[in-house]
């Protein structure tokens, strides 16, 4: 297994999205290199948005919940601002409200690690140039059809 080395923008941009866990920078780097078994395509409800509002690319929220080789849940998602290196993030799941619906699960029988899937979400968010959190949310769950 080939060891993914973490830049600092990086270090510095996981570290931001999970600064309440104290991570290290070798635990920054574990987790970055830790290999995923399942990711499961989530949406919710924009902030503020009533439940009546239809769930459309404006109005929703995606991204990917990763179960990893020992057990951990992790939300990885983009959008504007989310982050100084990267507008994708790693965020523990336990954080997640229960507003969040599964639309798509997959097994990536650890093919995949959460570095991966947050290269595959983009570092820039544009919503002109398509690059917001559906198509990053896509691009991870695409992951698990090409396997290495």
């Amino acid at each position: 297994m080939a060891t993914i080395r973490l830049g600092a923008a990086c270090v510095l941009s996981l570290c931001l999205s999970l600064c309440w866990a104290n991570l290290s920078p070798s635990g920054l780097n574990k987790l970055y290199n830790t290999r995923v078994q399942t990711a499961e395509h989530v949406t919710r409800l924009k902030q503020g948005m009533p439940s009546w509002v239809p769930k459309t690319y404006f109005t929703s929220h995606s991204g990917v919940r990763v179960t990893l080789d020992n057990g951990k849940q992790y939300l990885i998602h983009k959008g504007p601002g989310f982050g100084r290196a990267s507008d994708t993030v790693v965020t523990d799941a336990a954080h997640m409200s229960n507003r969040w619906q599964v639309k798509k699960s997959q097994n990536m029988g650890g093919s995949r690690t959460v570095g991966d899937m947050v290269k595959a979400g983009g570092s820039r968010y544009s919503l002109i140039k398509g690059k917001h959190c559906h198509k990053a949310a896509k691009n991870m769950m695409r992951l698990g059809r090409r396997r290495n």
